[in-house]
């Protein structure tokens, strides 16, 4: 039995889904099923329960995750301490992000950091879902959102502010909106999961729900849509301050400016140890990015925030 079949049936448990948890393993359905029966087979216990249509843990399956937990939490701390005690970042550090701030702000790095660490090996998982650390065997997150309450441990890396801009094609087509009851005569590029947009007024936050002409379901499709000249869309800085201080796009409605923007963190799982190769990354990103980081300051086009 292998660590890796720990993880994997982890996660079964987790998705309630063995084909699900079978790809993000790299397994098609049949190899996911085989790879559960000879867990099922090498502990001599049934850990789900299958049919054609669902699929259930077991009350033997309920223990056995217990201590499955308990086995990579107990073994991830022993890498964790020797790795502490060589004091040299080494070892694969997994880590997980969005594209677009994968993309802009930590590849643009990682050579230098792969020739400052060079016993570091790195994995990147692009995605704009929220993993689950533990369960997934992620050593680190780059999350630019609010955090929930949990267990994990978070170091700050920036603010995330949001502005509303649009390509200068579509201004000069639509006109510049000058407050939130302008939208209504505006084309709005519309994300899924934000059906809302939420600004700061004079008299406090108003809300107005997004009339979309188009919607999709990721930011790098709205950030796309809007450099095409589709409408308004909201956007982190950290996303566009090259294309505001460029022209590429022009930040909007500045009088009343996106409320809810929480900050960028570095999330990485709970522990009394933090292995060196976490710390080297966190630590040079923040190096990298300065404070206030480079994205938070001069990125209008006229030289002002």
């Amino acid at each position: 039995m292998r660590l890796d079949d720990l993880r994997f049936f982890i996660r079964v448990a987790s998705l309630n889904n063995l084909s699900a948890a079978g790809r993000e393993f790299g397994l098609s359905p049949s190899a996911a099923s085989a790879r559960l029966v000879t867990l099922e087979k090498s502990i001599g216990n049934q850990l789900m329960s299958r049919t054609t249509r669902s699929i259930a843990i077991t009350e033997a399956g309920q223990i056995f995750l217990q201590h499955a937990l308990s086995a990579i939490k107990e073994m991830d701390t022993a890498k964790d301490r020797l790795e502490t005690t060589t004091g040299e970042p080494r070892g694969l550090l997994k880590i997980s992000c969005n594209m677009f701030f994968g993309r802009k702000h930590i590849l643009p790095y990682l050579n230098e950091f792969t020739q400052l660490y060079p016993k570091v090996t790195l994995e990147m998982n692009f995605s704009d879902t929220i993993v689950d650390l533990i369960g997934e065997g992620f050593d680190l997150a780059i999350r630019a959102a609010m955090l929930p309450d949990s267990s994990l441990r978070a170091r700050k890396l920036g603010g995330n502010p949001r502005v509303l801009c649009a390509s200068p094609d579509y201004l000069a087509r639509k006109g510049v909106p000058n407050c939130p009851d302008d939208l209504a005569y505006h084309n709005c590029i519309g994300v899924s999961f934000m059906p809302n947009w939420y600004f700061k007024g004079p008299k406090g936050e108003i809300t107005r729900s997004v009339r979309s002409s188009i919607t999709g379901d990721t930011g790098d499709y709205a950030y796309d849509a809007a450099l095409h000249g589709l409408g308004l869309t909201v956007k982190s800085v950290a996303h566009v301050w090259e294309d505001l201080r460029n022209g590429k796009l022009v930040e909007v409605m500045k009088d009343y400016p996106i409320a809810r923007t929480g900050d960028i963190w570095a999330v990485y799982p709970p522990g009394n140890f933090t292995p060196p190769k976490i710390t080297a990354l966190i630590d040079f990103l923040k190096q990298k990015y300065g404070s206030p980081p480079y994205w938070e300051t001069d990125y209008s086009a006229d030289g002002s925030k």
